[in-house]
């Protein structure tokens, strides 16, 4: 994929999940939603990965390797580790509903942040 179609996909990821979880009465709505923001934050890291030429022989690094970029090259402030490992509870909570409601907010409202950044880093990056 290019780094444009994994750009389509996480935005498409991302307003999915909001329909998803805007009926938090559905609780498999609300998993479903927690999957797909995972899915949208990756897909943003592979964009962010190809943008940067971060990729070698045709194969994406992986995401703590991207994360390790952007915050040792000073591109993201160190937080933005918090929102990957939030984007990865949801990612198990999928498989394993293991977060009360709570927690789920939580974390969806972190990797919310996550994404959003990304696509900021993403913006600024093309703008060069």
């Amino acid at each position: 994929m290019t780094e444009q179609e994994h750009l389509r996909v996480a935005l498409r990821l991302n307003a999915l999940a909001d329909r998803l979880y805007q009926d938090r009465d559905e609780v498999a709505g609300e998993v479903a939603a927690a999957e797909m923001l995972w899915g949208a934050a990756n897909r943003v890291l592979n964009a962010i990965a190809l943008q940067r030429r971060l990729d070698s022989a045709g194969q994406l690094p992986r995401r703590g390797a991207v994360i390790h970029y952007l915050v040792s090259g000073g591109l993201a402030d160190p937080n933005i580790q918090h929102g990957m490992y939030a984007a990865g509870d949801l990612h198990g909570h999928f498989y394993n509903s293991h977060l009360d409601q709570n927690g789920v907010a939580a974390r969806v409202a972190d990797t919310r942040t996550l994404i959003a950044e990304l696509l900021n880093l993403y913006r600024q990056h093309g703008r060069r």
